[in-house]
């Protein structure tokens, strides 16, 4: 092998794939990044054997070839190189960079050890606007649980029903859901668990000039195409709740709130909120036009007051203050719906201008 590109481009490489790379090192060789070279340009590639990425930089190639560098010191060479023309050359299992007048030569892996990333065998395949999907996975992701027993909380719902593609995330203790309308030509029909971790890959490597992104699927892997990236990853196995059943159809109060004022208020009050067992709790009383947090904690006292409002009765209620941060964080709207049922009743914040949105949140006991 023996190329020519510049810094951006080995840069640009390294970062899109450096996340699959393996950490647990079962195989010696999944520590590594695949270059290889061939037409032009420069293709890099990892995997973990869960999530594989692969991409594509422009390079002028002298001679084809193939390599396995360690990936976590080929990216701190990468990063610490000239911003100059650099020339790579492969040869007996070592790889060397040259630049200027200096030169770095790095020891490989065998890249036939190496395990390819698999390509689909006749999957059905659906485009959705990069900027509508990547919206949908940071209003649900956060949702996702991060240390759980059962893995299907570890990963987000995909479900494809005729014209709607549908996101889910439930932790057990709160639940985001967004539909978007896509093409559907073929009218595929799909349901499958992806894991937190290759949902939030996408989310970092989406690129606004990426237009549309590729979605293919078969019943245990799920591949995502967009700009040069290619990504693929195996689906959770197991079955996910039900979350029709656990969505209330019917409330007996619905509040009217500015989004702004509500978050504000809540994390004003949230600083006040921690108890001795590490709890964030914040007790929320709803009268009339008016939306109450009082905390007293041995940290001092606060008292909040949010112009609202309302439809049926009066309620008080508690709430993990994280849990409302996070989703109001992620709603676009000014405006939401809250809808309470009692103290023990799972509370609903629906957007007034975006139908194709909820977040449910299980409520706290109150001692």
């Amino acid at each position: 092998m023996k190329i020519f590109c510049s810094k951006d481009s080995l840069l640009s490489g390294v970062n899109a794939v450096q996340r699959a790379v393996s950490s647990k090192n079962t195989l010696p060789v999944l520590s590594g990044i695949l270059i290889s070279a061939e037409q032009q340009c420069l293709r890099f590639a990892a995997t973990d054997l869960e999530l594989g990425i692969r991409c594509e930089v422009p390079a002028q190639v002298e001679e084809e070839g193939v390599i396995v560098v360690p990936a976590k010191l080929f990216a701190e060479v990468v990063r610490k190189l000239p911003d100059t023309t650099i020339t790579i050359k492969e040869q007996d299992g070592s790889i060397t960079i040259y630049y200027y007048q200096s030169e770095i030569t790095l020891r490989g892996y065998d890249p036939e050890e190496y395990p390819l990333l698999p390509d689909l065998i006749e999957p059905v395949s659906f485009s959705i606007p990069t900027v509508v999907f990547k919206n949908m996975i940071r209003q649900t992701i956060f949702s996702c649980a991060v240390e759980e027993n059962r893995p299907v909380f570890n990963g987000t719902l995909l479900q494809i029903e005729g014209s709607n593609l549908r996101l889910v995330a439930t932790d057990t203790h709160r639940l985001a859901y967004s539909i978007s309308e896509i093409e559907n030509p073929e009218d595929a029909s799909f349901s499958g668990i992806i894991p937190a971790k290759t949902l939030s890959e996408i989310y970092r490597l989406l690129r606004d000039e990426d237009e549309y992104l590729l979605i293919s699927f078969n019943k245990t892997q799920v591949v995502f195409q967009f700009g040069l990236i290619f990504l693929v990853s195996r689906l959770i196995e197991g079955m996910f709740p039900n979350y029709k059943q656990v969505i209330p159809q019917t409330c007996e109060t619905k509040i009217n709130l500015s989004v702004r004022n509500f978050l504000e208020a809540v994390e004003r009050a949230s600083l006040l909120s921690h108890d001795k067992s590490g709890a964030n709790i914040i007790r929320i009383k709803v009268e009339s036009t008016q939306l109450r947090i009082d905390q007293t904690t041995e940290l001092g006292k606060i008292s909040e007051q949010v112009e609202i409002s309302t439809q049926g009765k009066d309620v008080m209620i508690a709430f993990n203050a994280k849990f409302l941060i996070d989703a109001l964080k992620v709603i676009d709207s000014d405006q939401i719906m809250f809808e309470l049922s009692g103290p023990y009743s799972p509370g609903v914040m629906r957007p007034l201008d975006n139908p194709n949105y909820l977040y449910l949140v299980l409520p706290v006991r109150m001692s």
